[in-house]
């Protein structure tokens, strides 16, 4: 596993969770990295692509590879080789996969269309999350931190009404995290922290901080163990 060659291809995919997976625990952090960096890869194939049959191949590439990655062969790519080394159970990462189907279709979708996106993409992404990290958290939390995360990175194709309702669920995650007895807390915190950086921003919206800001707001929870 290139362990530094998927970072820097994750720090030019998602700045974001680039610096989120850099807190993880040293023997969780090349699996948090392997997660983070096909999430971010598959996220970007409907907004890179001006036809759906072009994004509907390139989804069927990674359900093909995960194939691969089954029968023990990762096709001599990092991201391959990295599913070989940090193995998912394909059935929780396909959620990821065609989750993003619907953004094919050609046109504007509505709010609602957009968060059915988000409530099958956020929570099955921060599930996997957190049994990389070996922890337990409230599914009612899972859902509603999966779902705002997934939403604020779908605003740029809805705009203030996504991030409204973004800023709403991850406001609400916030606060249940935050409920969370202390131990349990600094156990997800890793998982979590990327939603921490997200309330921030959809709070902020339309305006975006600088790189540094974002760096002191992670270090800040990271020190407290809050969002």
């Amino acid at each position: 596993m290139d362990e530094e060659l998927l970072r820097q291809e994750l720090r030019g995919l998602d700045g974001d969770l680039y610096l989120c997976h850099l807190f993880a625990p040293a023997e969780k952090r090349g699996a948090l990295l392997t997660l983070y960096h096909l999430y971010a890869d598959i996220a970007r194939i409907p907004a890179s692509v001006s036809d759906p049959m072009v994004g509907a191949i390139r989804l069927q590439w990674w359900r093909d590879l995960l194939d691969a990655v089954a029968n023990g062969d990762g096709r001599g790519i990092p991201i391959g080789e990295a599913l070989l080394v940090n193995s998912f159970l394909k059935d929780m990462i396909l959620p990821l996969i065609n989750g993003r189907e619907a953004a094919l279709t050609e046109g504007m979708r509505s709010v609602d269309e957009l968060q059915d996106e988000a409530q099958t993409v956020g929570p099955a992404f921060m599930l996997l999350a957190c049994q990389i990290c070996g922890k337990d958290a409230p599914d009612k939390l899972l859902k509603t931190a999966g779902a705002g995360f997934e939403l604020m990175r779908l605003a740029p194709m809805g705009g203030g009404d996504v991030v409204t309702r973004a800023h709403r669920l991850l406001r609400d995650a916030a606060r249940d995290f935050n409920g969370l007895p202390r131990r349990q807390r600094k156990a997800l915190l890793p998982v979590f922290l990327p939603i921490g950086l997200a309330r921030r921003q959809a709070a902020s919206f339309p305006q975006q901080r600088s790189l540094l800001i974002y760096q002191l707001i992670l270090l800040k929870m990271a020190f407290t163990g809050r969002l």
